[in-house]
């Protein structure tokens, strides 16, 4: 029914690389909701003209409905974004009150809330989370109908539940694994699974890439492919 591309689609982002990814949203059979990531503001683009350019609002911020379930998609280019106190924080209050009566909402940003278990220890780089992580969580928590924070960034399919708020980190199109999650929305819950990209090849690329590394990038198979239950 659509596709959420959660940053890091485009490094860095350039006007050739715009271009591609533009076209592709324009002519794709199935609605696609772009939001940014790090390594599109490393570009040689502004990140207002990456907005511009995909039709983002100039905030970067925005809800979309698929099939009636809204998602909040959130502009989280770095890890500063939606402090408290600030006018970001603010409007996702209000977009959350607005959507108050509705039975299912989700959340999507580049970046997490929570430190998942595949990135901790040693491969905790201290680029995991948001720093507003604290009071964002119990902003979610205020409201009992968000159901999840879905991210990307670190692009291990990884699963965590926090106080009834299921967190997923998702998998990258162009980076190890070469894939991509599918989420079923029921009524009182989702089904996850995780398909590879149909080109083999470049998936072997990947594969090479990072030799010995590429099982850990995987994650773990029940969190690629679950149930679950609210």
């Amino acid at each position: 029914d659509a596709a959420l591309l959660l940053g890091d689609t485009l490094d860095p982002a350039d006007s050739r690389g715009l271009d591609w990814l533009s076209s592709l949203i324009r002519t794709c059979p199935f609605a696609v909701y772009t939001i940014i990531g790090n390594h599109e503001s490393y570009g040689s683009l502004s990140i207002s003209e990456f907005y511009r350019r995909l039709e983002i609002p100039a905030s970067g911020n925005y809800v979309v409905r698929v099939n009636e379930v809204p998602f909040v998609m959130l502009a989280t280019p770095d890890q500063d974004g939606f402090s408290n106190g600030s006018s970001e924080f603010a409007w996702l209050r209000e977009t959350l009150e607005q959507l108050s009566d509705v039975t299912n909402v989700f959340c999507c940003a580049h970046f997490s809330l929570v430190l998942h278990p595949c990135v901790q220890g040693a491969r905790n780089d201290g680029m995991q989370v948001l720093w507003s992580a604290a009071p964002l969580l119990d902003l979610l928590h205020e409201f009992p109908n968000v159901r999840g924070w879905i991210a990307g960034h670190k692009n291990i399919p990884s699963k965590v539940e926090e106080r009834g708020v299921l967190h997923l980190l998702s998998p990258q199109l162009i980076q190890a694994p070469c894939a991509f999650r599918v989420l079923d929305i029921f009524s009182n819950g989702i089904e996850s699974k995780l398909y590879e990209i149909e080109e083999k090849e470049l998936a072997e690329l990947s594969r090479q890439a990072y030799g010995t590394e590429y099982v850990e990038r995987l994650g773990r198979p029940e969190d690629r492919d679950f149930s679950w239950f609210w």
